[in-house]
């Protein structure tokens, strides 16, 4: 009886990780064929696609260079509510800023790395506009004009889908 209680072991594991791992990726907004955001910034923010029909690809960035899953979205390592945090990607261990709109404008974020490259001559956090943050979602740099940690992806996006998703993040808390 004992020997077929633990066969069952594993098999009950598997089960419930295949039951539970969908619902829990639903519940974290990674759900990539949801129609359900209320916006187009929110879509951007947790799939990297667009309701206009376009997928939003990072150009560089990453210094693991994998995919998470097969593709980012800023909620892969920025979390569900924009607040980032430290976390392992690829045995790597990231540590994310937060990125609501309110902490980036008011130079709070910490930044990629640990902050000083978002600190001025003065060890002041750089405040983002949505121009900076333009330059920083595109090129990697920082208000101040300083690099980004590799671990921010440089993003292909339109002007649109840029503005959609600026707009999402100052709906966050």
């Amino acid at each position: 009886m004992r020997r077929n209680l633990r066969s069952l072991v594993p098999l009950a594991l598997l089960a419930f990780t295949a039951a539970c791992v969908p619902a829990g990726m639903m519940r974290w907004g990674w759900d990539r064929f949801s129609d359900t955001y209320a916006s187009n910034g929110e879509r951007i923010y947790f799939t990297a696609t667009s309701e206009r029909g376009t997928v939003i690809r990072p150009a560089t960035g990453f210094r693991s260079g994998g995919m998470m899953m097969g593709r980012l979205s800023c909620a892969s390592c920025h979390g569900p509510d924009g607040r980032g945090g430290r976390h392992v990607m690829h045995m790597d261990v990231m540590e994310a800023p937060d990125i609501r709109w309110r902490v980036l404008a008011s130079g709070e974020h910490g930044g990629h790395g640990g902050g000083e490259e978002h600190a001025d001559e003065h060890g002041e956090a750089e405040a983002y506009d949505e121009e900076a943050f333009a330059r920083a979602v595109r090129e990697g740099i920082s208000p101040g004009g300083r690099q980004l940690s590799a671990e921010m992806p440089r993003w292909q996006i339109s002007d649109e889908d840029l503005k959609d998703l600026i707009e999402f993040l100052k709906t966050l808390p």
